[in-house]
């Protein structure tokens, strides 16, 4: 479990405001995405100290095209959740990154669930029904601790 400190939570919290005016990719109400970047960003920003990565503060319009880090030759998709019970969702039109990892995320604190391949993400999955879109999701039992990734 990691605490973000105040600084890399005033981080977050700007860069959300910097992505949210850049590209609406959740939701189009106002000011509903706003959560949805800040949540992301604290999942990602825990992360990149955990493996020292930089973070990505370049404004890119069309977003990240679902690869967030690189690290050891590989992709890397954090996705990052704040609901009691945490599942890895994706679209299948977004199954891009080589690696996904599922962080969840409380206030200041986040706590990395696991992780899996591209490839077993698309063998395991299930489709969450009655959605739109019908979104692939594995659950926490699908993952790979993180210090195996390390």
């Amino acid at each position: 479990m990691i605490r973000l400190t105040q600084a890399e939570m005033q981080m977050a919290q700007a860069l959300a405001k910097q992505r949210n005016d850049g590209k609406a990719q959740y939701r189009k109400e106002s000011g509903v995405n706003l959560n949805q970047h800040l949540m992301g960003l604290k999942g990602e920003i825990a992360l990149a100290r955990v493996l020292d990565l930089p973070i990505d503060i370049i404004k890119k319009p069309m977003g990240d095209q679902g690869v967030d880090f690189t690290y050891k030759g590989n992709t890397l998709d954090v996705k990052t959740v704040e609901h009691k019970f945490p599942k890895l969702f994706s679209n299948e039109n977004k199954i891009r990154a080589d690696i996904f990892i599922l962080a969840h995320t409380k206030n200041e604190w986040v706590t990395f669930v696991g992780w899996i391949t591209k490839q077993e993400f698309i063998r395991k999955h299930r489709f969450l029904i009655g959605k739109h879109g019908k979104p692939w999701y594995v659950t926490p039992d699908d993952l790979f601790p993180l210090t195996m990734l390390l």
